[in-house]
């Protein structure tokens, strides 16, 4: 493809506006989504309009010169069409032309938009990837105290109602119309377990049914509202749980559900007549994860879905109210996500449609044709089964995020917090190394510093140098990529549009360029640029990289390259972007300091392994332990050692794995417990490796609140 503008630049057609330093294309003011080779067909149309472009055109600049037939390139451009709601027999945007190709009709306008350096000190949306399971819940007992009329504001249409009005975090919710009684996960503080309460919205009262210091999660109504399924997690175990419950709120029963075939499954719902659960599976790399449906009286599961894409699969699904269709939340490639309706009577494919954002929750509204999805980051998308349209009416507050139910057709149930989530809290090692239970003989002291900012910050970087620090922070709906020095001093160099998702950051050897992967795209910005311009991305959207490593000579990435999901090592060149072979097979790969024929790589099934250099190529040696994830951020190599995090919830740790024979003097891998609930694990170690910057979750205020329009 021909490279893009760096400047943001907005180009109208027809109905249409497509942002090319987002890559999204807008319509009425309403996103539309669009698959990564579509956007290209129709950027390559939009460069080129009135001209004839044949298909050998087309398959050079959209399928990277590789062969295609006749009939895939028609259904491309039918596709295309569809996205534009254009018509063959009568087009406003492409025409074919017979035996020559195809030409772009419409007027194009460029509009150029000035780059504006963002505000300081306004409060953050949201940041972070939330996880998708916590924990899960048991025992019983009740507490209930009237609560005061819930608060009502009005805000562009908008009418919100707070719903719980704890002090703490409600951090999940589950509504049943028919009682109009609400089930909520809710945490005192960062530390604290997250217990289970319910709340009557007929009279306000809330009970609280869990008392112990294990964790509960993922919690649901049965239809008819008297039986509550939800997970209990505690030293590592989980345990299922259903809790019948009478009109006032007492558990008069409890049942435990043990099955080995629960496991690594989590509950998503109930079926339509209650005898059944919706289950979904943990996510484990390079597994097609599907639905379920576990029948209670039988114990037997049938699979529901059954997913062969190049992705995780599918992760989420939620039954029409009437229980006739299924809506499944699919990732087809990594972190592109397709609704699909199927029908439960027939299996029937009832709608596919590509999204603007990787949501983790849907709901139906009443009726049954409208489709409700949503992200912790805010994003959320409306779909109408009868005309097929999707809209993001209305307008979402600040702060609120993750619908729960919906509680009419044009209401939801959901979330709001105060954006207040993530610090960076600097930490001596010797801390964490000799962090003891009862009272030492001498006390703990070493400097770490907090930087704690109006943003939510991540992805932290030590410059070198004594450059300061760079992180990641959240305004609206971009990123920015801002440098705190050693003074105090803070500045934003560079900007990214959120919803394109950051997988890795990473700061050249000199200090001077920081390198990065968003949506599977490798990008690069300026460390010195004096005021905040959007990064340069190296690759096009149609092709996935991940997990760059700069070389030590700072003009290089080692950065594994996706073809057909399976991922290979290359070298690539910044300033030429050529790239080289490196290793077959693995997810990340970096040498090991001061050692230049010893390397460390992952595999795609996150074991680490050991790589030696014998006449130029790289061979397999040994593993040495396995990680949670292939992110640079996510750890940090020394010339003895392999620094990385892991959550076992709801504990987060700092392990090291060593690259020496395991022995009894040094065993393979340790571990040290940095706290409770940290929901993002980045983190980098000081280059004189004596102090680690950590990613801390606070306790951010957030109630369940109702959102009506």
């Amino acid at each position: 493809m021909s490279k893009k503008p760096e400047e943001t630049t907005i180009y109208a057609f027809g109905d249409f506006q497509l942002n090319t330093a987002s890559e999204r294309l807008i319509r009425l003011d309403e996103p539309v989504a669009i698959e990564p080779q579509l956007y290209a067909l129709l950027w390559l149309f939009i460069q080129h309009p009135g001209v004839i472009l044949s298909k050998p055109v087309i398959e050079t600049e959209v399928w990277a010169g590789r062969p295609v037939s006749d009939d895939a390139l028609r259904a491309a451009i039918k596709k295309l069409r569809d996205v534009l709601h254009d018509d063959a027999r009568a087009p406003q945007y492409i025409k074919t032309i017979p035996k020559q190709g195809f030409k772009w009709l419409a007027r194009v306008d460029a509009i150029r938009e000035p780059v504006t350096k963002p505000q300081k000190n306004k409060t953050v949306t949201l940041w972070l990837v939330c996880f998708i399971a916590l924990a899960l819940l048991g025992l019983a007992g009740w507490y209930g105290f009237s609560a005061p009329t819930p608060n009502k504001a009005k805000s562009d249409g908008v009418t919100i109602t707070s719903l719980t009005n704890m002090t703490g975090s409600e951090v999940d919710a589950d509504y049943n119309a028919t009682s109009n009684v609400l089930a909520v996960i809710h945490r005192d503080s960062r530390g604290s377990p997250q217990q289970l309460y319910l709340k009557s919205l007929n009279d306000n009262v809330i009970t609280r049914l869990s008392w112990d210091e294990a964790n509960y999660h993922d919690s649901y109504w049965s239809h008819d509202g008297k039986k509550l399924v939800f997970m209990r997690l505690h030293d590592h175990r989980e345990n299922w749980y259903i809790a019948h419950i009478d009109h006032m709120l007492n558990v008069t029963q409890l049942d435990t559900i043990t099955n080995p075939l629960l496991d690594k499954k989590y509950v998503i719902g109930w079926t339509i007549d209650d005898n059944g659960l919706l289950l979904a599976e943990e996510m484990e790399p390079g597994k097609q994860h599907r639905i379920y449906e576990f029948d209670l009286s039988s114990t037997t599961i049938t699979a529901l879905t059954n997913p062969n894409v190049a992705g995780r699969g599918d992760y989420a699904a939620s039954l029409s109210p009437d229980g006739s269709k299924l809506a499944i939340l699919r990732e087809e490639v990594a972190r592109e996500a397709t609704l699909l309706v199927t029908s439960m009577e027939d299996g029937n494919l009832l709608a596919n449609v590509a999204l603007p954002f990787v949501p983790s929750r849907l709901v139906w509204t009443p009726g049954g044709t409208t489709i409700a999805m949503s992200s912790f980051y805010g994003d959320h998308l409306r779909y109408n089964l009868l005309d097929g349209a999707t809209s993001s009416t209305p307008h979402l507050p600040e702060n609120s995020l993750d619908f729960f139910a919906s509680c009419g057709e044009t209401c939801y149930i959901m979330r709001q917090h105060n954006g207040n989530f993530l610090d960076l809290q600097e930490t001596p090692l010797s801390a964490i190394h000799n962090r003891v239970s009862d009272v030492a003989t001498l006390p703990l002291i070493g400097s770490g510093r907090l930087i704690r900012l109006n943003n939510a910050q991540d992805f932290p970087q030590y410059l070198p140098n004594q450059q300061g620090v760079l992180f990641v922070s959240l305004q609206g709906k971009q990123l920015l990529f801002q440098q705190l020095t050693q003074q105090n001093s803070e500045r934003t160099f560079a900007t990214l549009d959120s919803q394109l998702r950051l997988n890795t950051v990473v700061v050249s050897p000199d200090g001077s360029l920081v390198a990065g992967s968003a949506n599977g795209r490798l990008f690069i910005s300026s460390l010195s640029n004096e005021e905040s311009l959007p990064v340069s991305f190296l690759t096009s959207a149609l092709e996935r990289y991940e997990n760059p490593v700069w070389h030590q000579g700072g003009e290089q990435l080692y950065v594994s390259r996706l073809t057909a999901n399976q991922p290979d090592i290359v070298a690539f060149d910044v300033a030429s972007k050529q790239m080289t072979p490196v290793a077959n097979n693995l997810l990340a790969f970096a040498p090991v300091p001061d050692s230049p024929s010893l390397a460390m790589g992952i595999t795609a099934d996150l074991q680490v392994v050991t790589l030696t250099n014998s006449n130029g190529e790289w061979q397999q040696e040994s593993n040495i332990g396995k990680v949670t994830s292939a992110s640079p951020n996510r750890w940090y190599l020394t010339n003895d050692a392999l620094y990385h995090t892991k959550y076992q919830i709801p504990e987060a740790f700092l392990c090291k794995l060593s690259l020496k024979p395991m022995n009894e003097e040094h065993p393979q891998e340790q571990c040290w417990s940095v706290g409770d609930n940290r929901f993002r694990l980045h983190f980098d170690i000081s280059p004189i490796e004596k102090k680690v910057m950590l990613v801390e979750s606070l306790s951010a205020q957030s109630d369940i609140i109702q959102l009506s329009w």
